[in-house]
């Protein structure tokens, strides 16, 4: 709450049109405290009456009254990490909820009033098998949430599963080619039920398509709090500090707990890569229209425009717009590379 009224003395002129509680659990803390968290950002920022206001569940730490809690303090959109509809595969994760709790949190907070829930979904996972994504799948469209979001699985050296896939064998990890049928065929079931793919990892009803994650999809500003939050913000990008020590002094000395060295204001180029390599997650794509706006010249005299022919049936140029196909989003980085 201090770094909130720290901060606002530069953004209190800036109209808030989106607020993303996240990073880790927040709903281990009581409504009590997400409620003043609100109210701090309220009174310190121009926050839109509209505007929407996402927090992240775990399906183990919610009950009936704190959702009904958070949807009387504004809160208008849950994002409730599930993973799986598998036991199973919820504990190779390592998650701490069942299936069942994750199918009851999804009805609770429908009975309880929310509108807008994103659920959150993974494949690739090792000990997985097609059957079972396509359980999860099928049971993620069942119960309607408005905004599904589905992840592969990375599986960072130095970590628990790391060691379990590729140091003691474990578990067997999940082929590339498994790996892409278990995203299209989820595509697939997607579409047929009614929801959009709307960006690489992400489908939702008609309308409900996240506003906060297009943000940074589409090059806008956006600012972050807590430790080891990111911002972008009149062309600067900074993280803040990820010490909790530094962070409590910086607090401490009425000053904003910026990393000093994160600090980076990239070149007009870099930019450019950045706002083609972000535009490309959406199914929409580049707006090359956007892209002389913001940076005063066309975009293909700044790339080369054989890219679409070399890409053929991957990168497509269609009324202004540059975009992946389905198809190209399975070598995403690869095209994205080119831009950066």
């Amino acid at each position: 709450m201090e770094e909130i009224k720290i901060k606002a003395e530069d953004w209190h002129y800036r109209k808030v049109d989106s607020i993303f509680i996240g990073g880790g659990t927040p709903s281990l803390l009581s409504e009590a405290d997400i409620s003043k968290l609100l109210d701090c950002i309220r009174d310190n920022f121009n926050v839109d009456e509209n505007a929407e206001i996402t927090i992240e569940v775990n399906p183990a730490t919610v009950s009936p009254d704190k959702l009904e809690k958070y949807l009387n303090k504004g809160i208008n959109r849950l994002s409730i990490g599930v993973q799986s509809f598998e036991n199973h595969v919820l504990q190779i994760l390592g998650r701490i909820h069942s299936k069942n709790d994750a199918f009851n949190c999804i009805q609770k907070a429908q009975k309880a009033g929310f509108k807008n829930i994103n659920v959150d979904i993974m494949f690739g996972i090792p000990g997985q098998s097609m059957k079972m994504w396509k359980d999860t799948v099928r049971q993620a469209i069942f119960l309607r949430p408005t905004h599904i979001s589905l992840y592969s699985l990375q599986i960072e050296e130095g970590t628990e599963m790391y060691s379990k896939v590729y140091e003691t064998e474990e578990y067997e990890p999940v082929s590339v080619d498994v790996d892409r049928e278990m995203y299209h065929t989820a595509l697939r079931m997607m579409r047929t039920a009614g929801y959009e793919h709307y960006e690489i990892s992400n489908a939702a009803l008609p309308g409900y398509e996240s506003k906060h994650n297009m943000k940074y999809w589409s090059y806008d500003e956006y600012l972050g709090l807590g430790l080891g939050a990111s911002s972008f913000a009149d062309g600067v990008r900074y993280k803040n500090c990820e010490s909790m020590y530094d962070y409590i002094q910086a607090i401490k000395k009425k000053t904003a707990p910026i990393d000093a060295g994160s600090i980076e204001k990239y070149s007009r180029r870099e930019e450019m890569g950045i706002f083609a390599f972000t535009g490309l997650r959406k199914a929409e794509g580049v707006d090359l229209r956007q892209f002389k706006s913001v940076f005063g010249v066309e975009f293909f005299d700044v790339y080369d425009k054989r890219l679409v022919q070399r890409f053929e049936g991957k990168l497509v140029l269609e009324d202004d717009r540059l975009f992946l196909t389905e198809n190209g989003m399975d070598v995403s980085n690869r095209i994205m590379a080119e831009f950066i």
